[in-house]
């Protein structure tokens, strides 16, 4: 009758074995805090957007902030793809990816900075939660896709509280804020078509071909509007230049921050700068620029958080159907 004996550990193999779990807990503590970080950066890059256009304008024509944060944020990012691998763009990707810029940051961000220029920050990132309002009901318009029940709740909400900040009495300039109202429909469009579209693969480098896209469509009409002709250089404030250059890092860590996020953690995390966005823009545009903080904006931007809140975090929804941001949550959805 023979015996089986096992062979001792050896040192090094106790250390291993002993290291592992430690080396396990290390690395997730590591994967939790990128995730933790690249959260923070969304909420601060998308969250004080409206403020740093509000600092640009007070100097820059409003085409041309846009022109200028679409071209460079585009560049460094389309740059940065390719440089690390993504597959070169074929020419339909090229011209899906115009589209949706033209779309999202032409006629979305454009024209919402227009509007901006008459309408406080604050308001201006209230009304910005409008924008998955406005998507769930064109996904269901366009291609009847049918939202979850709390997801309808969501949207009765987050209506109301857009009626609450906009009722009669709120001494709001109407043209500014149907400007606002109007980006917020072309940049939902924008997002309800992009999953049906032909776009790159790599979210980096199809943010940064939609914000090029984009901004040639903008410096066609800053040149038309005589923008440019009319500008100078040595009169600009420093104020502006550094709303210019906020804008610009914001879009390039806002969308990175995101596409890191889409592949890590579920929609219900990843989107949830969707309502601190409002917060944020309220309490920096009084914190800035000393805009009114009134009780029945506070009462308005609770609302409409919680409105948004529902319908992110709704059960069965689906990041791709509707991307919040440009360049992410592209794939095509899946037939049922």
């Amino acid at each position: 009758m023979s015996t089986h004996t096992t062979a001792p550990l050896s040192p090094a193999s106790k250390l291993t074995a002993r290291s592992r779990p430690r080396g396990e807990r290390i690395r997730k503590a590591a994967s939790w805090g990128s995730i933790a970080l690249a959260l923070a950066t969304t909420y601060v890059c998308f969250g004080s957007s409206p403020a740093g256009t509000k600092a640009a304008l007070g100097s820059f024509p409003p085409l041309l902030i846009m022109t200028v944060r679409g071209c460079v944020a585009g560049s460094v990012l389309t740059i940065w793809a390719l440089l690390t691998g993504a597959q070169r763009p074929t020419l339909r990707r090229l011209v899906c990816s115009f589209l949706v810029g033209t779309l999202i940051l032409a006629l979305g961000a454009g024209m919402g900075t227009v509007g901006q220029q008459t309408v406080a920050s604050g308001v201006v990132g209230v009304l910005s939660a409008m924008m998955p309002l406005i998507t769930a009901c064109l996904g269901y318009l366009l291609f009847r896709e049918k939202p979850a029940r709390q997801a309808l709740i969501g949207l009765i909400i987050g209506f109301a509280g857009i009626g609450l900040l906009l009722r009669p009495g709120s001494n709001l300039d109407l043209f500014g804020v149907a400007l606002v109202i109007a980006a917020q429909l072309f940049w939902a469009l924008g997002a309800v078509l992009a999953p049906r579209l032909r776009l790159p693969e790599d979210p980096r480098l199809a943010a940064g071909l939609e914000l090029l896209g984009g901004s040639c469509v903008l410096l066609i009409a800053s040149l038309t509007w005589g923008e440019i002709r009319g500008l100078n250089l040595d009169a600009i404030s420093r104020p502006s230049w550094l709303g210019l250059g906020w804008l610009i890092i914001t879009a390039v860590g806002g969308f990175t921050a995101y596409g890191f996020l889409a592949k890590r953690v579920s929609p219900s995390i990843s989107t949830t700068f969707a309502y601190v966005n409002p917060v944020m823009a309220v309490g920096l545009g009084w914190l800035l620029f000393n805009e009114p903080l009134t009780m029945r904006m506070m009462m308005a931007t609770a609302v409409v958080v919680f409105g948004v809140f529902l319908i992110v975090s709704a059960a069965g929804t689906e990041p791709e159907r509707r991307p919040l941001t440009s360049g992410h949550g592209h794939a095509r959805p899946q037939q049922r």
